[in-house]
């Protein structure tokens, strides 16, 4: 639903699927319909996502009081319940809990007496809570469960079609004009970054170069976020690094690989590509570990020979976790006990709750975190061969089997 996405929040920038929800929740608190309206919406992501953006504009909406649990009162408690009796006492009122993961983590009577605020909605039905959370691993399932938080929205842009919208609308908040056929170089370089780190390198930009700086001005910028000193950026630069993150995939599947052999590396003008063939049908957990494992390995190399990977490996580790995510929903991982105690969030035809994708997902996650330790430990062991291979990739721009065989051996 792109048509809205200009006009309702016009601050908060990509987001799509998100705005469309909340404003069919705003629509809905406007009508005063006689059904149940959802309660609380919970925001998480990643810290510099735009979850305090979107709770502080949405809350504008309503133009009603607002109360916030600070979280910073000796007697927590018993703020949360002033502040819910307060709210209670307004025709319509805005409840805001900022980073409530925190909060709860530690305290079970805390999360219990905002469980019960929650729940004497029958009392007050036009308070609306909006929360924001790191994760909400540490947030006790009672709460997230309907007619508590009713809406979870993990706040991640998706696809590069919210990133252009996040890059033209920082670009329009300081009036840069920045050539149309740069706007799509810069989406390329923010693909899959936070807000936060798009409008800092922006900003930074700005700063530095005034109004005549360019789109490269920009990336530079987002250099200097990332590691503190600006680039001299050179194609043999951009080369060794690529040379390294491919020689890494290569490495692993000659040294490690039982499943999956190696293809053949080849250079391209968007960068470098490491093929592999299937010497088996990949249906066994060890011969998708191997797949998980190599995606890893190219980061890998880049941690250990240049101290940090770059952005460039986001599609490496989308392939890694989507495999992972996959052998979870398979139950591959679990067996019947994971599916039996998820089971009962899941109707047949219909797609499965949030809940029971936050259980996969997090399992993904740290079954994806599990493996890089495991394939980290294996490439220490051939750090010299990776830089070998390297060295020649970096002259040659691409290797064969018989290349790869009579490098490493």
């Amino acid at each position: 639903m792109k048509h809205n996405a200009n006009v309702f929040l016009p601050r908060v920038f990509g987001l799509f699927g998100i705005k469309e929800e909340l404003e069919l929740i705003y629509t809905w608190y406007q009508k005063e319909v006689g059904m149940m309206l959802p309660r609380g919406l919970l925001f998480y992501g990643n810290s510099g996502c735009g979850k305090t953006l979107i709770i502080r504009e949405y809350s504008k909406l309503f133009n009603c009081p607002i109360y916030e649990i600070e979280g910073d009162l000796e007697d927590l408690n018993k703020e949360i319940i002033d502040i819910y009796d307060r709210a209670s006492k307004e025709k319509m009122a805005i409840v805001i809990i900022e980073e409530m993961d925190k909060l709860v983590r530690d305290d079970d009577k805390l999360a219990r007496i905002l469980q019960t605020q929650l729940d004497g909605y029958k009392e007050r039905p036009h308070v609306l809570t909006l929360a924001t959370a790191n994760t909400t691993e540490c947030i006790p399932e009672a709460l997230l469960r309907e007619g508590r938080f009713d809406r979870c929205f993990n706040v991640e842009l998706q696809g590069k079609e919210e990133t252009e919208e996040v890059v033209r609308g920082f670009l329009s908040l300081v009036h840069l004009a920045i050539d149309e056929m740069d706007i799509y170089d810069l989406v390329d370089e923010f693909y899959r970054c936070p807000p936060i780190h798009i409008r800092s390198a922006i900003n930074g930009a700005l700063l530095r170069k005034g109004k005549e700086c360019t789109a490269d001005d920009i990336i530079d910028s987002s250099y200097f976020l990332q590691c503190g000193t600006m680039p001299n950026r050179t194609m043999l630069e951009v080369d060794r690094r690529t040379a390294i993150h491919e020689a890494g995939h290569a490495a692993y599947l000659h040294f490690f690989a039982k499943f999956i052999t190696y293809g053949r590396i080849y250079f391209t003008k968007t960068g470098g590509f490491t093929t592999i063939q299937h010497s088996t049908k990949l249906a066994s957990i060890e011969s998708n570990n191997e797949i998980i494992q190599c995606d890893l390995a190219g980061l890998i190399a880049e941690e250990l020979l240049l101290g940090r990977h770059d952005f460039g490996v986001h599609e490496d580790l989308d392939d890694a976790h989507s495999r992972a995510y996959k052998l979870v929903n398979m139950q591959a991982l679990h067996g019947a006990s994971f599916h039996c105690q998820t089971s009962q969030y899941c109707r047949p035809s219909q797609e499965m709750s949030q809940i029971m994708m936050r259980r996969f997902e997090n399992a993904a996650a740290k079954y994806v975190r599990r493996q890089y330790k495991a394939t980290k430990r294996l490439m220490r062991t051939i750090e010299k061969d990776i830089l070998r291979l390297s060295e020649f990739l970096l002259e040659n721009k691409k290797a064969s089997k018989q290349d790869i065989a009579k490098i490493l051996g």
